[in-house]
């Protein structure tokens, strides 16, 4: 087990946004959320993604590149990653589709430290069509979220 894997089991994990604590997903399902390693906010519905505890190795192996591209670039963000608590960095990224064109740009804020990002929910919005479902909990929404995530996983990505 590793450093961040530990933190993880042990504490307490928070949204970076509004502080309520994450919900970690469950490692006894094979859910979208647990192969990704996504635990997510139950009141933004934003997501935290590590590489360290997914349980997909083709997701960890993928993050782990995307990791490398906010070791050295990116801009400082007001936010704390919620699995080691350091300073997160900002970038744009985006989908290459199967035609060869790109999704429209998507803001991520990446941890320079440990392989881990937050998305939050607008910026997946942005790329999947509304559910209409008025009465949609901020749950049920970062579900609907984390799928879109897993789908679009697949395509390439250009860290811009």
């Amino acid at each position: 087990m590793n450093s961040s894997d530990n933190i993880m089991a042990t504490s307490e994990m928070l949204c970076p946004r509004d502080n309520s604590t994450l919900v970690k997903p469950s490692l006894d399902q094979k859910s979208v959320f647990s192969r990704n390693g996504i635990s997510h906010c139950p009141t933004c519905a934003g997501l935290a993604i590590s590489s360290h505890s997914a349980t997909s190795e083709f997701c960890s192996n993928k993050l782990d590149i995307m990791h490398d591209g906010f070791k050295d670039e990116g801009v400082p963000v007001s936010l704390c990653c919620p699995f080691c608590q350091s300073n997160m960095k900002v970038r744009d990224f985006a989908f290459r589709k199967m035609d060869g064109s790109l999704t429209e740009l998507i803001e991520i804020d990446g941890c320079p430290n440990c392989s881990s990002f937050w998305l939050d929910a607008g910026e997946l919005q942005r790329l999947s069509p509304p559910s209409g479902n008025t009465d949609e909990t901020p749950s049920t929404e970062a579900g609907a979220l984390a799928i879109v995530f897993d789908i679009l996983f697949h395509l390439p990505f250009v860290l811009i």
